[in-house]
């Protein structure tokens, strides 16, 4: 699910607000910081960005959540649920590796 920008903004604003970061980003870069990172989690796995430990045996429950998210564009975790607890953990990794490189592009922007 897509959230509008003005959302995005928002919940943007209080993370960076929370990390000590700077908000006067306009819509229109946190969008596009935000499109960026879902390009670039575009062939990610969950293997590559989740805590593996937490698989019981080949983390088939994670993968599957994370997926679902990418594809579904979920930038919200609570847009993450189910009835299993591994799907769910997917889904809010992908949600988690998304706001990461988000936040990235934007602290790298300051940066310049």
């Amino acid at each position: 699910m897509k959230l509008p920008s003005a959302v995005l903004a928002s919940l943007f604003s209080v993370g960076l607000a929370a990390c000590g970061t700077s908000s006067d980003h306009s819509d229109e870069e946190v969008d596009q910081a935000y499109d960026h990172a879902a390009d670039s989690l575009g062939d990610a796995t969950f293997e590559d960005v989740g805590d593996t430990s937490q698989c019981t045996q080949d983390c088939s429950g994670h993968e599957a959540g994370f997926e679902w998210a990418r594809d579904n564009g979920v930038s919200d975790g609570s847009d993450c649920s189910g009835d299993s607890q591994s799907f769910v953990e997917g889904c809010q990794a992908y949600v988690d590796a998304l706001d990461e490189q988000a936040e990235d592009e934007i602290s790298g922007d300051e940066d310049e």
